[in-house]
């Protein structure tokens, strides 16, 4: 509400459903709404299928199991490959240390083992000594007695030289080899080396490791999430279900809200050309045009807030205007306003135990170009043909619904128009339009525009006058309603279209 409330109602621009009057003809068919409800399908007997809690968590269970014991197997394909690349090379550089130091100890261990030195020899073992991957050297003289070794020794010592030289002789944790020390020719001496195969364990054991700890995680995961979904689907669906009923609900009341909104009145000597764009499915903003014989009744209004809530109130005003307009039609407009407003503080405030209000003009206009209106809303624009400036006439009345009291304050306010004017009316979602920076539209913004365009036609204004705040807001933030109305043009119709 423009005048009252602060509220924060948000809604994007792009979740805005518009109801159009123009001055043509309107196809009879039905309108389409903007909006998208998602509906549960249907089931063989034609009946909409309520979501099962039950069959969504064994659905979503099985899901995650499939997609938990994909993953693993992944995982463990991928080691598999990865290992089988590996292990292999480790075994293949592993033999090869064992050949070839072999060799290379047997030929920098011959002039040790020919002097029977053993420092000498022992020197001689340079960087194999402290080799992680070396488990033992053994060099023996040419009487095949131990001249010297490295590391730990092994029970099976004498097999070591078993076998031709440069052969490698593999075991469950060793690979060894041996060669013959020579000096010109001559054999003085054999040197064994013994590698261990922990690199080749290490390897085997980090696999076991990453398979074991992949399993571990997605049965982990597994029970995380059953316990999740055990405990937390059941209310998620229920707030589905809750969702969509109330998206159901909230079309339905937009489709009536709209539905009641003037289509293909014809009022002599006015064309009208009106727009509402309710900022959520819902709006709180009414107009109506009710032709009788000399004329019509306008009537435009805006409920505070927005919603089910404020869509209920303002069929209520509807409704009770286009009764009371038809039951009496030679009443003025204040006393067809104090009848509204007793309806209204019984049945919003008595009933519904609501403080909702609403800024409501009522307006009786005959064909001679005669206004009279009561109530508070905002300002009615008329803009002149002769001159093309717009003078604003003030609605001295207060809001419906606040007090009954208050009725004996609300007078009869008269203005006229003349042949070719322009009268504009419209809810604050115009004028209270704000950009990105904040700043509002206003309303010598839209005078502005009227004025720009005065002489075309209703419909032209109206579409120039919601392109303008259209344009110009950033997210639209309540209802946006207005009606353009040219006296003098004899015949024209208000028709509606979606």
């Amino acid at each position: 509400m423009g005048r009252t409330a602060n509220d924060e109602r948000g809604a994007s621009r792009s979740r805005r459903a518009t109801h159009e009057t123009a001055g043509h003809a309107a196809s009879g068919s039905a309108r389409p709404s903007q909006y998208q409800v998602i509906d549960e399908p249907l089931n063989e007997h034609g009946h909409r299928r309520e979501l099962s809690t039950l069959r969504l968590k064994v659905m979503l269970m099985l899901f995650i199991s499939a997609l938990l014991i994909a993953l693993s197997l992944l995982v463990s394909v991928l080691a598999t490959r990865i290992f089988n690349q590996i292990n292999p090379a480790i075994a293949d550089d592993l033999e090869w240390k064992a050949r070839r130091g072999a060799t290379e100890l047997a030929e920098a261990a011959a002039l040790g083992i020919a002097i029977q030195d053993r420092p000498t020899v022992e020197r001689s073992f340079g960087e194999y000594r402290g080799n992680a991957d070396v488990a033992q050297v053994a060099v023996l003289d040419r009487t095949g007695a131990l001249l010297a070794s490295y590391g730990r020794p092994l029970a099976n010592e004498g097999e070591l030289y078993a076998g031709p030289p440069g052969v490698v002789r593999v075991t469950d944790t060793t690979l060894s080899a041996w060669a013959a020390a020579k000096i010109e020719g001559n054999v003085v001496g054999k040197v064994a080396l013994v590698v261990s195969k922990g690199r080749l364990r290490a390897g085997q054991r980090l696999r076991r490791e990453i398979l074991g700890a992949t399993l571990f995680g997605c049965l982990a995961a597994l029970v995380i999430t059953l316990f999740f979904v055990n405990a937390y689907l059941g209310p998620l669906v229920t707030l589905t279900h809750r969702g969509l009923r109330t998206a159901r609900e909230l079309e339905i009341a937009k489709r009536i809200q709209t539905s009641i909104l003037p289509t293909r009145t014809s009022v002599r000597s006015l064309e009208i050309a009106a727009s509402m764009m309710p900022a959520t499915e819902v709006g709180g903003d009414y107009y109506d045009v009710i032709p009788v014989e000399d004329g019509a009744w306008i009537a435009i209004g805006d409920v505070a807030g927005h919603g089910v809530q404020a869509g209920l109130i303002m069929m209520m005003v509807q409704s009770v205007v286009a009764s009371a307009t038809k039951m009496r039609p030679d009443a003025t407009p204040a006393e067809l306003w104090n009848a509204l407003n007793r309806v209204l503080i019984e049945n919003v405030r008595g009933r519904m135990g609501c403080e909702e209000h609403v800024t409501f003009s009522l307006m009786r206009y005959t064909t001679d170009g005669r206004l009279v209106f009561a109530g508070a809303h905002e300002d009615v624009i008329i803009c002149r043909v002769d001159s093309g400036k717009c003078e604003q006439v003030e609605t001295p009345g207060t809001w419906l619904g606040i007090d009954e009291a208050l009725g004996s304050t609300i007078v009869d306010t008269t203005a006229r128009l003349r042949g070719g004017d322009v009268m504009v009316l419209y809810t604050d979602g115009i004028t209270e339009a704000r950009n990105a920076k904040g700043e509002m539209f206003g309303r010598r913004r839209l005078v502005d525009v009227i004025e720009r365009h005065h002489s075309e036609p209703s419909e032209i204004i109206r579409q120039k006058i919601i392109d303008g705040v259209t344009e110009w807001m950033d997210t639209q933030d309540d209802d946006v309603t207005v009606l353009v109305l040219r006296y003098g043009a004899e015949g024209a119709a208000v028709t509606a279209a979606a």
